[in-house]
């Protein structure tokens, strides 16, 4: 597993030169060189509210977008996405029975990318930090676009189509966590001036199975539960205005 792990990660090598600036180049370098002892994550946490317009897609491409639901939907879901991003039959079969959805753009009939909606609480972030979705609320996650379609706005389009459908059937609000590490999912928030809700820092020290939570700009309860067997030392910062 550990030689099938290394091997995926030189091949996004490349991709992570691309679209990385020098300096988050060193650091993914650095979480890496210490993975078998420490690793980290930082995120920031991102609310959409459904009730006010919905942040229109950017994107100056034509392309056709449809979103996948339910048993229905299943087969076809299989046949497209089945090892893009890595994705196992297994768990697209998971996400779609559980009541996720998947929103994928196709371009000449071919995948070139896809999003998942969940509406179901319990959703991992990191090291048994799961998210909590109250109702009338939804998780965007597992972003992914073709590495030679990137930096044409298609997680826009993603990300527009998703919000809708969430619209649609009564959701107020949608979620969405972005490693501050990927600069290029984090140019959808920058492109709308959006404000981060939370910042999360997460660090798990292997050995001792010791985990630390930080949020900053609100309490981490109020979006995530811990999951027990992951020993916490945690605090929740409130960012002062």
């Amino acid at each position: 597993m550990a030689m099938k792990s290394l091997r995926q990660e030189l091949r996004r090598a490349p991709e992570f030169l691309r679209w990385r600036r020098p300096l988050l180049v060193l650091l993914l370098a650095v979480r890496e060189l210490f993975r078998p002892f420490l690793y980290w994550y930082v995120f920031d946490i991102f609310v959409t509210d459904l009730r006010l317009s919905v942040p229109e897609s950017y994107s100056k491409e034509t392309l056709d977008i449809r979103i996948y639901a339910g048993n229905k939907d299943l087969p076809k879901a299989l046949e497209d996405l089945t090892s893009v991003d890595d994705l196992a039959s297994a768990d697209i079969e998971l996400r779609l029975k559980r009541g996720d959805v998947v929103a994928v753009v196709y371009a000449d009939g071919h995948v070139v990318g896809c999003m998942w909606l969940t509406f179901s609480t319990g959703m991992e972030l990191a090291f048994g930090t799961n998210w909590r979705i109250e109702p009338a609320e939804a998780l965007r996650y597992d972003s992914f676009v073709s590495p030679e379609w990137r930096g044409r706005a298609i997680h826009s389009l993603l990300n527009n189509a998703l919000n809708n459908y969430a619209r649609e059937r009564g959701v107020v609000r949608t979620l969405g966590g972005i490693s501050v590490l990927n600069s290029q999912s984090s140019s959808l928030a920058r492109h709308f001036r959006k404000s981060r809700a939370m910042r999360v820092t997460i660090v798990h020290l292997r050995g001792l199975n010791w985990t630390h939570r930080r949020a900053l700009g609100a309490p981490l309860k109020t979006r995530f539960d811990t999951l027990p067997g992951f020993p916490v030392r945690s605090a929740s910062i409130t960012r002062r205005k």
